[in-house]
């Protein structure tokens, strides 16, 4: 190492995108929400996608693991995936359900199959977050805990539920939400609350945003 390879921070903020994990009840509007993106591309991981029959973006559906890793094998090394500056993933938790799934009807024991479904799963989430010069929309279904009626992203298992959200910058929950000003109107949430799983570590975001991502982008890199 050199007194030259150092660079100031911003550098590193900037080259790597928005990497976002988001969040909401059914019917909520995640998945269109890929069409305000930047250069998207969609990697489908269940058929439901109605919400989208009026969109052109690229969308590759990936119901199998193996379908599921050619896909990112793809993303990861192809120079065709380089002309894209979004890569939208709906749903990772329908995508650790299919590794799950694969693991038990292997006859894997129960605790073995979580095991390697999660890595699976965190495996390509650790290479997204590395990934420079990539916006990442990574959609998940929405997990009420019933004791305290919190929500928070849902994944099957003990181990992702916790590690997912560290690999992410944004956490933002996409509902109709009380908007100051606004009424009840359809909103990201940005920032925590009692009952509520959110964050931006960009600290630029206000409590409640407006539900386009290219806008949410240029606002959060600024």
């Amino acid at each position: 190492m050199n007194l030259t390879d150092l660079k100031p921070a911003s550098d590193f903020a900037r080259i790597y995108g928005c990497k976002v994990c988001c969040y909401g009840p059914p019917g909520s509007g995640k998945t269109p929400l890929i069409n305000t993106a930047p250069r998207p591309l969609l990697l489908a991981t269940e058929p439901g996608l109605l919400s989208m029959r009026g969109s052109t973006v690229p969308t590759y559906l990936a119901e199998t693991p193996s379908k599921i890793d050619g896909f990112f094998d793809w993303f990861f090394n192809s120079k065709e995936a380089t002309q894209f500056d979004t890569l939208g993933v709906d749903s990772g938790s329908e995508m650790a359900g299919i590794y799950l799934i694969d693991s038990l009807n292997k006859n894997k024991h129960g605790m073995k199959a979580y095991g390697e479904m999660a890595e699976a799963v965190e495996k390509h989430l650790r290479k997204l977050y590395f990934l420079a010069n990539k916006h990442i929309y990574f959609i998940a279904k929405q997990e009420i805990i019933t004791e305290s009626n919190y929500k928070r992203p849902y994944f099957p298992g003990k181990y992702l539920p916790v590690q997912i959200p560290h690999l992410f910058d944004f956490i933002l929950n996409l509902a109709v939400h009380p908007v100051p000003g606004q009424g009840q109107v359809s909103a990201f949430r940005c920032k925590e609350s009692f009952d509520m799983m959110a964050r931006a570590r960009t600290g630029n975001l206000n409590e409640f945003e407006p539900p386009h991502l290219g806008n949410l982008f240029n606002k959060a890199m600024s």
